[in-house]
């Protein structure tokens, strides 16, 4: 069984919710768009681990900041809540080459096409949100460019979530090493599960923190993880970077809070060299100065 939580709230406050929800790192969730309402979906185990109760306390609280949104809890069985995720986790083509595809699909028959096997959890990644779709395609675009001056280049995902940008990075690149990092147990468990359906295992070391190597230095640095999380870690991207070399790509930033993270990052030595928005997200790349 699974504790199934739903947060209904007007339209016009939906893109605020989004901002609050960002806020907590590795949290999950699919919408229902109905005539004036707007559903946030978050599934639990009935069983809570820490981190899950720190989630649902976060949630239950944000209920009560905004007198305007309806809370529902329900229970699902294991089956029902497989069945809505097959319903909902549809093909998704990205750029021009990558496919996301769940595991119960059937593989296209396409020439050139790069297929990612996600299958869907509850860590938050799988393809189908704007700010993972702006990620992939412009992972696309500078990898492409990375491999041919870097025979295996050093890559960091940061908040790897389901493991969606560390395996298009190993497919995109099949010598490129891959750091994937997260503090929530469920993302790491997503993301080793998700890695040995690609079969991309050995190209990856899956962490919960950074080894402490001063040495250690990456040519790409990748992070969809929210604002506040992206300026807490400013420095230490500062930190992991090669000067003049290191690229870097980040999403999760709505459109009004990017002139915040490009400003915070060019006081840190990174120039601005892209910018690129989806509905209400932004992406932004810099290199290292």
């Amino acid at each position: 069984m699974y504790l199934l939580l739903i947060l209904k709230i007007p339209k016009e406050l939906s893109d605020e919710l989004a901002e609050e929800l960002y806020l907590v790192g590795n949290l999950s969730w699919e919408t229902e768009e109905k005539e004036e309402q707007v559903l946030y979906k978050f599934y639990f185990p009935i069983t809570l681990p820490p981190q899950e109760e720190k989630k649902l306390s976060f949630l239950e609280d944000l209920s009560q900041k905004f007198s305007e949104i309806n809370l529902e809890y329900t229970l699902v069985k294991r089956e029902n809540w497989e069945v809505i995720w097959k319903y909902h986790f549809k093909p998704l083509r990205v750029g021009e080459k990558l496919i996301i595809l769940p595991p119960w699909e059937e593989e296209p028959i396409e020439e050139d096409k790069i297929i990612l096997y996600i299958h869907p959890g509850q860590a938050f990644g799988t393809g189908h949100h704007p700010t993972t779709q702006l990620m992939l395609e412009n992972l696309e675009h500078y990898l492409e460019k990375l491999c041919r001056k870097n025979f295996s280049p050093l890559v960091l995902d940061m908040g790897c979530g389901t493991g969606i940008l560390s395996i298009a990075t190993a497919k995109l690149c099949p010598k490129a090493i891959i750091y994937a990092i997260d503090i929530d147990e469920l993302a790491l468990e997503a993301t080793q599960k998700n890695v040995k359906l690609n079969q991309i295992l050995s190209q990856l070391y899956i962490l919960k923190e950074l080894p402490k190597i001063d040495s250690l230095k990456f040519d790409l640095i990748l992070a969809n993880i929210g604002t506040k999380e992206l300026k807490n870690l400013a420095q230490t991207f500062q930190t992991l970077s090669k000067p003049g070399e290191t690229l870097l790509l980040l999403s999760g930033i709505l459109k009004e809070d990017l002139w915040e993270i490009e400003n915070y990052y060019k006081k840190l030595s990174f120039k601005s060299i892209k910018t690129q928005f989806l509905k209400e997200w932004s992406f932004i790349a810099f290199q290292a100065l």
